[in-house]
């Protein structure tokens, strides 16, 4: 690295609160249709203005009643009651009123008649020309589902922050919610750097750089867009070049290599000269050369480039300095309980990183099983295929066999990859 660029080392925390003060929050939100807002995070809390059901209905098909009507009504002793129409769906109910020795056909979701306060399920009665025998005698709301029971006006539906599944949608849907108000996602440009990157590439190899491509998949689970920009070799005017041609295009760069004090990583110094470094190295194992610089005020991030050291800067570093601009600092990492299956420690003033293996132990138990090995160079990418989250290990502490730890998931899509043990 040429001798005029100095690395401004921080504690990891401290790196992270001088980030979060370097950017203004930037989040921003917009106008979705339902039909397209699957996976995407809710902007603004939803809250109901309309009762669901919006009227008391029938639980099962069979008959609207005055509950009063039953009381001692058995197989051997049925009450007879008059039949007074049906009511099939919504609508059908306005011309009718229960009475005293009356009753109405009703199908289960279909509103009840005025009148009416419970319903005698059609298995426990027998319709005889104009009139039911009932069978059953029932309680005051029994097979009923009370308006608004499920949900009242000023309910609140969906949080700030939740990711929308296939079930809010259809809620929303049921209360004629036609669009709601999602996080914009970030864009988030992905570069490369590396001459023996450049030389794989001119050489026709597929994937010459596997690494940036984990990075922008991860970056997609977890609520950006991450797009792989190319691939530029280890020279400062190529990087610089690049650098300046995309910045404006996307809300935040990636620079993946070259981040060392080798004699050709240039990446800090590049930074340096588009823009400010606001640090460039912290404690934090692996990950320890990950940096953060501002460029015409969008982020750029320095990251290692071994494979272990990338995950950790994208978790540790570029995921919570994102989501504090782009989307209020809400968690974008879901977390689960599990207890460790060994003693694992982190050494005295660094923070360590280390991804785990979860399964399910006969007992029920989500059991997290931490990986050892240093991650480094390919070869050990098994380990991170092997690993659906990580956890992070403050300086110095020692975590014992058997405690219960919190866990986080590399994204939601690692719960269908847990095993049975």
């Amino acid at each position: 690295m040429p001798l005029d660029y100095k690395f401004k080392p921080k504690p990891y925390e401290d790196a992270l609160k001088l980030a979060f003060s370097s950017f203004k929050p930037r989040a921003s939100r917009e106008l979705v249709p339902v039909t397209s807002a699957l996976g995407w995070r809710v902007a603004v809390e939803v809250v109901s203005n309309k009762y669901l059901p919006p009227n008391h209905i029938a639980f099962y098909d069979g008959y609207a009643v005055m509950f009063e009507d039953t009381i001692g009504a058995d197989v051997t002793k049925p009450v007879k009651l008059r039949v007074r129409g049906s009511v099939l769906k919504e609508g059908d109910e306005r011309e009718l009123v229960i009475e005293k020795g009356y009753a109405a056909y009703v199908s289960s979701n279909a509103p009840l008649p005025r009148g009416a306060n419970a319903v005698v399920r059609e298995e426990f009665t027998d319709l005889v020309g104009d009139y039911v025998l009932i069978k059953k005698e029932v309680s005051l709301g029994e097979n009923v589902v009370f308006k608004g029971e499920d949900i009242k006006p000023g309910d609140v539906l969906l949080e700030k922050g939740s990711i929308l599944g296939a079930q809010d949608l259809g809620l929303l849907m049921e209360l004629g919610v036609s669009r709601i108000y999602v996080y914009r996602k970030p864009t988030i440009g992905i570069i490369a750097t590396g001459d023996e990157l450049v030389e794989k590439l001119e050489r026709g190899v597929p994937f010459p750089d596997n690494y940036s491509a984990i990075l922008a998949f991860l970056f997609n689970m977890l609520g950006f867009y991450g797009r792989q920009i190319g691939i530029v070799r280890d020279n400062i005017g190529e990087i610089e070049e690049i650098i300046s041609a995309n910045i404006h295009l996307f809300d935040a760069l990636a620079l993946v290599a070259g981040a060392s004090r080798g004699l050709r990583d240039y990446s800090g110094k590049v930074l340096e000269n588009l823009g400010e470094i606001i640090f460039h190295s912290t404690n934090l194992r692996p990950g320890k050369v990950s940096g953060l610089a501002r460029v015409e005020g969008k982020p750029v991030f320095l990251v290692p480039g071994h494979i272990g050291s990338a995950i950790s800067c994208l978790y540790n570093i570029i995921v919570p300095i994102m989501s504090k601009i782009y989307y209020d600092g809400i968690q974008l990492v879901p977390k689960v309980k599990a207890r460790l299956s060994s003693d694992v420690e982190a050494r005295p003033g660094s923070y360590t990183f280390r991804t785990v293996s979860l399964s399910w132990s006969r007992g029920g138990t989500l059991v997290a099983a931490p990986h050892i090995r240093r991650m480094g160079g390919s070869t050990l990418l098994t380990i991170l295929s092997r690993a659906q989250g990580y956890i992070l290990i403050p300086p110095g502490s020692k975590l014992a066999r058997g405690q219960v730890i919190e866990v986080s998931l590399f994204s939601p899509l690692e719960s269908l990859r847990w095993s049975c043990e």
